[in-house]
């Protein structure tokens, strides 16, 4: 289980970070949802990664 915590850690990191570049910023992303009620592209991709990286922190 350990490993497997480390690997969803590390997959949240990878998948957050991707989402941050791909919105090029937070300004950016509560923008779109606000206004418009739409989100980004990245925006699936961050809330991908905090999820995996909740489960991976409980794995741990």
């Amino acid at each position: 289980m350990f490993i497997l915590g480390i690997i969803l850690i590390i997959a949240g990191i990878g998948c957050a970070g991707y989402g941050f570049m791909q919105n090029n910023s937070l300004e950016a992303q509560f923008t779109s949802i606000m206004s418009s009620g739409t989100a980004n592209p990245g925006t699936m991709f961050i809330v991908i990664g905090v999820i995996l990286l909740v489960v991976g922190k409980k794995k741990n």
